[in-house]
């Protein structure tokens, strides 16, 4: 707040700091504890509250849960849920959890070595998943039941390199349905089902669903 001077006076600071406390849910007499005196939950409403301070409409959230229990993480899930609804926010929500993916957002976007394998609205992704590496994430999911438990499909093969990679599809090596076009050329990220996009070449085979009409103007 002192660097963009969004506040003019050190008692200026110290109620909108006091202020952005209440706001995340940190009492006052947090105010002068030291940060190694705090637990990670806390600590953690620190950092959203440092976040809020210059009032954004957009935050990056990089596995703000990922150093969390699962009680805390569910604190501080449905503290930014509150926020962004009440403040109105957008949020870029990077994490390998698809649980709590699942839980917070409204669209997806899957990614392997930097590249965009599949994109689609959060409901369609758990209901009809479409690449394979989306279906071997999905698969890791604990499933709490005795009865239905999901078969996990485990990744074999080598890690394709991300510095200089070669024109083709990154998880080929790693994928059992991989066919010589796989190991030729890179597949472009494209609808698949309405509003559903996914970058492989035999997707359409793979979920036995018909190609996208393509319109030729």
């Amino acid at each position: 707040m002192l660097v963009h001077k969004t506040v003019r006076s050190n008692r200026e600071r110290s109620e909108r700091a006091l202020e952005l406390m209440e706001t995340v849910g940190l009492a006052k007499r947090y105010a002068d504890i030291y940060p190694h005196e705090l637990d990670g939950g806390r600590r953690q409403r620190i950092g959203i509250a440092k976040a809020l301070s210059l009032n954004p409409k957009f935050i990056v959230c990089d596995e703000p849960v990922s150093a969390l229990d699962v009680s805390i993480q569910a604190q501080i899930l449905n503290l930014l849920m509150d926020l962004q609804e009440s403040r109105n926010l957008a949020y870029m929500f990077i994490t390998h959890d698809l649980s709590v993916v699942r839980h917070i957002s409204t669209k997806i976007i899957v990614m392997y070595l930097g590249q965009v394998v599949e994109a689609c609205p959060t409901k369609d992704l758990f209901t009809k998943m479409l690449h394979p590496y989306t279906k071997a994430l999905l698969s890791a999911i604990p499933v709490p039941s005795l009865h239905n438990r999901r078969e996990k499909i485990i990744l074999n093969g080598e890690l394709t390199s991300p510095i200089n990679p070669e024109d083709a599809c990154r998880f080929a090596p790693r994928c059992i349905y991989a066919g010589e076009e796989c190991f030729t050329s890179t597949p472009v990220l494209r609808e698949i089902l309405p509003g559903h996009k996914a970058a492989c070449h035999l997707v359409e085979e793979i979920n036995a669903v018909k190609p996208a009409a393509v319109s030729v103007s």
